[in-house]
């Protein structure tokens, strides 16, 4: 919008002294009159008294013919600075008349205000009309003039300008603030959209949310309320060996129960923040397979169900992958389909995918089942974390919603794919997808030293003859992990934290009666079991170290072997396991020698405290 008001005018005319004469009324006060001044005005018509000067100032410019008035709107206008008003005069021999002037002029500058002056009738009125139009922006002042018209006219015209550029400038001031309106508006639009869209969707997460937390809440209780509700009926002293035994057999499933839903809880979290890693070793797809089905024969009879496998003879014996991972996503579409299926049978097949040239095949591992099938409204969300697609079946059949969000999580970190389908008729299958890379052998990690394995054929639960050092701060630990050593025949010596271990440790080898294993607890207190495991290594000691830790994170393993530790157990410990390595550690070694070096006196610690954390069996 122009804040000051345009007051330039433009006078065309081929008569010097006109400019003179414009000039005077407009752009300054009159100058003395002269004889050819005063002939001029009486010529014209000017009063005889000398003008007073203007009331306006105005920036008067000069053209002599049309060609230079062109030129001087051409500039204006590029330079922005337009005319307001332009006198033109209607003979400027030898070029252009007015009237072609000013046609010139307005294909330049619409807006531009004009009066033609002249004294003679080359054109009339009626002419001029079918020239240049019918507009509102031309007026006819014919010489000789009054001062006084021109600077009226001047005055006027200007004014016109400036008023119809100001309600031009508002026009378009107030089309912009519309469209920014429309825009602001078009915009609140879609924020709201955004809004409401991301509302649903906290609605709907929050949903998600609740029925994950009743559903979890239902998968830890249920379990716990089975193990405290079976271990109290263990209390009785008349219940008969049969019902206990039945009664333990509850309490340990339900207790694996409650571990499996709480490392998929953990698996999850460690895949969502990148944490979880693949181990890969020799291993066979086949051998895995089986054992996953005949650990769910029991659950698949009770409901009367049939579960087989097959193999497909071109499926490799070895490949190298992660065992374990294999495992846990086999075990989730067998129990799935186990807990789907209320007659039939669960089918599990092995073979190997043809694959497309240049390209690795791919094991297929499929489990199908003659259970419910899938709806559209559980395909969608079924591979989701912590989403059990129909709540109402959840409820029914049980689950946290975890499962096959995880399997197929893992079987992408595996290099492959899990797949969901209805069969024709009734029922499900699901497809897991496993990268075939033929076993190769790899250099072995290295470790202090690698205890030898069982000898085949050998059954039972291990038995240990030996001194053991357990290492561990939580009495519920400590008193469970005493009785499986004891009941396995070792004499114990006990620590409960990793100074009280060390001392002990270094102390025993100083008397000549070194402990024959260390079972070393990572997480304590006072000094953990990573320093405590440092501490004896930068000491000398050789003997064999464990870790037992409920560390069973992505790396936790490699970060005790760097420690010290020869080997690593994560808790909750199976018992069979557990003894298992406990014999191969201590039969793997002799007893070492007592370090000569050491003064047992300058070793050991002061005798309360080496009474406070040491147990002697027997």
């Amino acid at each position: 919008m122009i804040e000051t008001a345009n007051r330039r005018i433009l006078l065309v005319d081929d008569t010097d002294s006109i400019h003179v004469d414009f000039r005077k009324i407009l752009a300054g006060p009159a100058l003395p009159s002269s004889a050819a001044t005063a002939a001029r005005a009486a010529f014209f018509g000017s009063p005889a008294q000398p003008a007073t000067g203007p009331v306006d100032s105005y920036e008067v410019e000069s053209a002599r013919q049309g060609q230079e008035a062109l030129e001087c709107v051409q500039r204006a206008t590029a330079e922005q600075r337009p005319f307001a008003l332009a006198f033109i005069d209607v003979r400027m021999p030898p070029g252009w008349d007015g009237i072609e002037t000013i046609e010139r002029l307005w294909k330049v500058d619409p807006e531009l205000q004009v009066v033609i002056c002249s004294a003679y009738a080359d054109y009339t009125w009626a002419d001029i009309v079918a020239r240049l139009g019918r507009t509102d922006r031309l007026l006819f002042l014919k010489k000789p003039f009054d001062p006084v018209e021109i600077s009226q006219l001047a005055s006027a015209l200007t004014e016109k300008w400036n008023v119809r550029r100001r309600e031009k400038s508002a026009v378009e001031e107030a089309r912009r603030a519309e469209q920014e309106a429309r825009s602001y508006a078009a915009s609140l639009t879609t924020m709201n959209q955004a809004l409401e869209s991301a509302r649903a969707r906290a609605e709907a997460a929050a949903r998600a949310k609740s029925e994950f937390l009743a559903n979890m809440s239902h998968e830890i209780r249920t379990p716990m309320i089975a193990i405290l509700g079976f271990a109290d009926l263990l209390r009785d002293p008349q219940l008969p060996s049969a019902l206990r035994n039945e009664h333990l057999d509850t309490i340990h499933a339900n207790g694996r129960r409650l571990l499996g839903t709480l490392d998929g809880i953990l698996d999850m979290a460690r895949i969502e923040t990148g944490r979880l890693e693949i181990a890969c070793s020799a291993c066979s797809p086949a051998e895995l397979v089986r054992e996953i089905v005949e650990s769910r024969r029991r659950p698949a009879k009770e409901k009367g169900l049939e579960l087989a496998w097959r193999r497909q003879k071109t499926v490799p014996e070895s490949i190298e992958s992660d065992p374990a991972r294999i495992r846990q996503i086999v075990d989730i579409l067998v129990d799935n389909a186990i807990k789907f299926t209320e007659q039939g049978s669960v089918q599990v097949s092995l073979d190997l995918e043809e694959a497309a040239a240049g390209e690795d095949p791919r094991i297929r591992i499929r489990v199908s089942d003659t259970g419910i099938g899938i709806t559209p409204e559980v395909r969608a969300r079924m591979f989701e974390p912590f989403s059990p697609g129909d709540s109402s079946m959840t409820r029914e059949r049980g689950g946290a919603g975890l499962g096959l969000a995880l399997a197929q999580r893992l079987a992408q970190m595996l290099g492959g794919d899990l797949l969901a389908e209805n069969l024709p008729g009734a029922g499900a299958r699901f497809t897991f997808y496993l990268a075939a890379r033929a076993h190769a052998p790899r250099t072995a990690r290295p470790a202090s030293r690698i205890a030898p394995a069982r000898p085949q054929g050998t059954e039972g639960t291990a038995s240990l003859s030996g001194r053991v050092l357990l290492v561990e701060d939580a009495p519920v630990a400590l008193r469970l992990h005493q009785q499986i050593l004891r009941s396995a025949g070792a004499e114990l010596g006990v620590a409960q934290n990793g100074l009280l271990a060390r001392d002990e440790a270094l102390l025993a080898e100083s008397a000549g009666r070194p402990y024959n294993l260390i079972l070393m607890d990572m997480q304590m207190p006072v000094m953990d079991g990573y320093e405590a495991t440092r501490e004896l290594r930068a000491r000398g000691y050789r003997g064999p170290i464990v870790a037992v830790t409920a560390h069973a994170n992505a790396g936790d393993r490699e970060r005790c072997l760097q420690a010290g530790c020869d080997d690593y157990v994560a808790k909750p410990v199976d018992r069979a396991a557990f003894l298992e390595v406990c014999r191969r550690w201590i039969e793997s070694v002799s007893p070492p020698a007592p370090l000569p070096s050491r003064s047992a006196a300058k070793m050991a610690p002061e005798p309360a405290e080496r009474e406070s954390g040491r147990e002697v069996a027997g």
